[in-house]
């Protein structure tokens, strides 16, 4: 049986579609059959370049990470999900979009997300074994030892597709910040990171939930999904603007938690205005070399904190998946996915994602095989 896989072989240009062999899953491996893949913002960063000075390789780079599926085939040993449900071929999972080493220091302590090898999984050439690295395919080979769940039946693809990164990324991301009932929290972005974000802050108990946004669809959705206010900077074009509105929404005190989640270094300082004294400023959005930001020490003074977060814990995926359930009859989870695109058609689904330098109708993308 053979399946396809995209792969990126010039940025910012149309991904080649190329097949493989499916291979046979190793003991304790399992290959899924994919079917919803998300269109995550750091895949649109890689397509751009933004990754300066790093080569592509000759037979292309595999793109994709966020996913869910149902098991085509297991590896002799696989009998359950790491909640110890018992698996066959057929159901469907999540599993972590990160593949650990388990045998470095971070892996130990259960920091898998700051696992020292988690990073070179990402950059395995396209026509390599076992050929399905990433999700923008039909099958996905997932390793020995690599944490999947069930899926609950009453959880549909759109629901869950963006779990195992967009929800889990800022999920960590408040985690880190310590995020408790009644606080301000403002997101700097609201595409699929920020809408979840306002979605979680809402679960949380959030006092008060501030999205900011240039596109006024997203706005409208986050407002939906618990916003209580919205900022769009078309409206409010400067940082000072920006940062004044917040003071007025919070009767001049600012805000507990700010989010960053669109990935410019210019929105650090905009952020760590909007702080109440002894707020956090949380980066997340910002994995591209060579950003910077300016900052002045002393406002630091009035005990505002700056701290950065990165994936999240795979053990926390059992949690997220409670609160879609919690959440799904109260808030409209599923308009997060927009569009969608066949995997034949993942070119067109980069170019309309595309929200750099222009606007665009998709909140966000999903690709099904």
């Amino acid at each position: 049986m053979k399946g396809r896989i995209a792969l990126l072989k010039e940025y910012k240009k149309p991904l080649e579609i190329r097949e493989f062999d499916v291979p046979d899953p190793e003991p304790g491996a399992i290959v899924v059959k994919l079917t919803q893949a998300g269109l995550c913002g750091s895949d649109l960063h890689v397509w751009r370049g933004d990754f300066a000075g790093r080569p592509l390789p000759d037979t292309g780079l595999p793109l994709g990470h966020e996913g869910v599926g149902i098991i085509h085939s297991l590896g002799s040993g696989v009998t359950t999900d790491f909640m110890e449900q018992s698996l066959k071929e057929g159901d469907r999972i999540i599993f972590a979009m990160g593949y650990p080493c388990y045998r470095c220091l971070y892996c130990l302590s259960g920091e898998h997300n700051h696992c020292r090898q988690w990073k070179l999984n990402f950059k395995q050439a396209g026509g390599e074994w076992p050929y399905f690295v990433n999700t923008y395919a039909d099958f996905l080979y997932l390793p020995p030892m690599h944490p999947v769940f069930k899926v609950p039946d009453s959880l549909d693809d759109d629901m869950v597709v963006a779990l195992n990164c967009a929800l889990g990324t800022v999920f960590r991301g408040l985690e880190v910040a310590g995020a408790q009932r009644g606080q301000t929290i403002v997101t700097q972005g609201a595409g699929g990171l920020g809408l979840y974000t306002v979605a979680l802050a809402k679960d949380l108990g959030a006092g008060c939930i501030i999205a900011i946004d240039g596109l006024e669809p997203r706005l409208a959705l986050a407002k939906e999904l618990g916003a209580d206010e919205t900022i769009n900077i078309n409206e409010l074009k400067t940082s000072e603007e920006r940062i004044e509105r917040v003071k007025e929404i919070t009767g001049g005190l600012g805000a507990d938690i700010v989010v960053e989640l669109v990935g410019l270094g210019e929105l650090m300082p905009e952020g760590i205005g909007m702080l109440a004294f002894g707020g956090t400023f949380v980066e997340i959005g910002n994995l591209m070399p060579g950003r910077t930001a300016t900052i002045e020490p002393r406002v630091l003074l009035k005990t505002k904190r700056i701290v950065g977060s990165i994936a999240y814990r795979p053990s926390t995926i059992p949690t997220m998946i409670n609160f879609l359930v919690r959440n799904q009859r109260t808030l409209p989870l599923h308009k997060l996915i927009s569009h969608k695109f066949a995997l034949a058609d993942i070119s067109d689904a980069f170019e309309q994602s595309e929200w750099s330098g222009r606007s665009t109708p998709v909140i966000r993308s999903s690709i099904v095989p």
